[in-house]
């Protein structure tokens, strides 16, 4: 009863609009679709329609505003681009679109004449998807212009002895509803043909197809193909309804009309708006979009459109830090106590972004022991330095990267251990010869060069005064009557030659309890001299002042280790907290101290010794005791 009356209300409303009805409508602006896949770059679809509802073309950039999440934001860019229409043509044969003229021609062969010379008129570009659906199902989907013209006019229904109804109507939803159209911001739009409709059970119907459409976003325009009594007919004025309801047309032909141009009904549905702003977004999760358009002629506010976005602070991390960092004098010049290379560490670093979205980093910086010491507020984000010169000594440093992005999300990435050792040149007269070696090279060799000079000098002018002696000398030597007697030896005249003592002779080894012998670095045999262990405490490391044993590694403390004998004649070896650490049979040792035994494995830093006593104890043989 209450959709009757409904109709009938309709009917009074509708019968003085004549032969063609168009959708009268608020202006509207719609948001069809939200891209957040270039976030924080956002870009989305908009619709805006005027109150006759046409598209509202040449709008400016400046007349968009963005509300996100109710936010106000300005577009970075609108364009307007044309797109095609998802079209379906719905034919409804009955016997009034068969009545023909004196030509001979029916109304349905006009209609379709009309519609041939509009395809063949339609441009390639943009491209429509074009479909053509009957009673009995769709006889072409999403065809070019040439293919269904060719479609609708090879279809000749049995228009005479059909049944009007709202099954092609019905399926043309159907097809709409499970296409996706191929270009993005496609409008969906079904021209039914139709004549009336033979009872009010058929027209029932229309209710719910009319929401159907409403929900799809499909705009129904009706082509009523009916003798001219059937204009003001109830099903007539529900047909005009439907039409009016989804933003279509509506038109009666009875032969002798105008029929109206299908271009009209679609070339506002060729246009959508793409527009492109900068979020402002933090936080992940479901967030709204709308716009407000403000012109001389338009003040409308669109509704929300849902969308949803992963957002997560970037990671940073260091891309193959350094285990080990070692400053030392310069290879040119050992003893340089003064200057330490190097003084700058390049620290190289990678950004990854979690959820997805590159984006701009803003600032970058370096901490050291929780410590900041150096950042960067300006591109590029991909090195950061850290100044090493002010540390004179060796030790463990944790280090970690803090990112900052265009969102001001930042993250710290975790703690690097780095050992920063620190080798000092040696010092006292060991390094004062290294150090002006050169010169002292050279003063020895003038010196050298003085004296040979001195001496060949004299040499010359003693040999020259000599020279007339040695003559007379021999002349005297011919004369028999000069030559002395010869002397005759007795036995205590006679000198036994003492033993010339052997300078070039060297030191007996010294005497210890205990050695420790160098290992090569396979660790099965000894080179060099054992250095003896005579009881007293003997230190070790690189600084000659600090340790009595120097040993040159950089591996090596200042002050390393000590190795002294105890009451009970055994020997006691101490780590003095050295970088390296002190290990024996490959265990490092405590802080206390640990016992040496004979044939153990030392460690210092990372030269390998073994310990060897003087009087090895002696192996027991094992006895083996039979039972009886």
């Amino acid at each position: 009863m209450r959709k009757t009356l409904f109709v009938i209300f309709l009917a009074i409303l509708l019968s003085v609009s004549g032969l063609s009805v168009r959708a009268q409508e608020a202006a509207r602006a719609e948001i069809i679709k939200v891209d957040a896949s270039a976030f924080p770059s956002m870009s989305a679809m908009l619709d805006v329609y005027d109150a006759d509802g046409k598209f509202a073309s040449t709008l400016d950039a400046m007349n968009v505003t963005v509300l996100e999440n109710g936010n106000p934001i300005s577009i970075s860019g609108l364009t307007e681009q044309e797109v095609g229409v998802q079209l379906v043509v719905a034919v409804n044969p009955g016997p009034s679109m068969d009545t023909r003229d004196s030509l001979g021609v029916s109304r349905y062969e006009r209609v379709v004449e009309h519609l041939r010379l509009w395809a063949e008129a339609r441009p390639l570009e943009p491209r429509d998807e074009m479909s053509l659906v009957t009673t009995t199902g769709p006889l072409l989907v999403n065809a070019t212009a040439s293919e269904w013209r060719n479609s609708l006019v090879s279809f000749q229904p049995d228009a005479r002895t059909a049944v009007p109804s709202l099954q092609s109507l019905s399926l043309a939803l159907d097809l709409l509803e499970g296409q996706q159209g191929s270009q993005e911001g496609m409008k969906r739009s079904i021209l039914f043909l139709t004549p009336h409709l033979p009872d009010q059970a058929t027209v029932n119907i229309l209710e719910d197809l009319t929401q159907r459409a409403l929900l799809l976003g499909v705009r129904v325009n009706i082509w009523l193909i009916d003798t001219e009594a059937y204009f003001p007919h109830f099903s007539a004025n529900a047909l005009k309804s439907l039409a009016l309801q989804t933003g279509g047309e509506y038109s009666a032909y009875s032969g002798i009309e105008p029929i109206p141009d299908p271009e009209l009904y679609f070339s506002h549905l060729r246009h959508v708006y793409t527009f492109t702003y900068e979020s402002q977004l933090s936080t992940a999760g479901m967030h709204n979009l709308a716009v407000q358009i403000q012109r001389s002629d338009l003040s409308l506010t669109s509704g929300n459109a849902n969308f949803s976005v992963d957002i997560q602070p970037p990671n940073p991390m260091l891309l193959s830090p350094p285990s080990q960092i070692v400053r030392q004098a310069p290879e040119d010049d050992p003893y340089n106590a003064e200057l330490l290379l190097p003084n700058e560490a390049t620290l190289e670093i990678l950004i990854e972004f979690p959820d997805g979205h590159p984006r701009p980093i803003t600032r970058a910086a370096l901490y050291v022991d929780d410590e900041m010491v150096a950042e960067l507020t300006t591109p590029p984000f991909e090195k950061l330095q850290w100044n090493i010169s002010e540390y004179l000594s060796s030790g463990e440093h944790s280090l970690h990267i803090e990112i900052e992005d265009s969102l001001g999300l930042t993250k710290t990435s975790l703690g690097v251990p780095v050992t920063l050792t620190v080798v000092q040149p040696p010092t006292g007269l060991l390094a004062f010869f290294g150090r002006n070696g050169s010169l002292l090279t050279i003063g020895v060799i003038s010196l050298a060069g003085l004296l040979l000079g001195a001496i060949l000098l004299i040499g010359g002018r003693r040999s020259l005064l000599s020279l007339s002696a040695r003559q007379e000398a021999k002349k005297a030597s011919h004369d028999p009557l000069t030559q002395p007697l010869p002397k005759q030896e007795t036995e205590t005249t006679k000198k036994r030659s003492l033993p010339i003592r052997d300078w070039g002779q060297r030191p007996k080894r010294v005497k210890a309890a205990a050695y420790l012998a160098r290992l090569n670095g396979k660790g099965n045999s000894h080179t060099g001299t054992p250095i003896p262990l005579t009881g007293v405490d003997l230190t070790f490391g690189t600084d000659p002042i600090k340790a009595a044993f120097v040993l040159d590694d950089p591996s090596i403390s200042p002050l390393h280790v000590t190795i002294r004998q105890n009451d009970e004649k055994k020997f006691i070896v101490k780590d003095h907290n050295s970088v390296a650490g002190t290990w024996v049979n490959f265990e490092q040792i405590s802080h206390e101290s640990a016992t040496l035994t004979h044939g153990d494995i030392v460690h210092i830093g990372a030269l390998r010794y073994q310990f060897i006593v003087e009087k090895p104890p002696k192996k027991m043989k094992p006895k083996i005791k039979v039972e009886k």
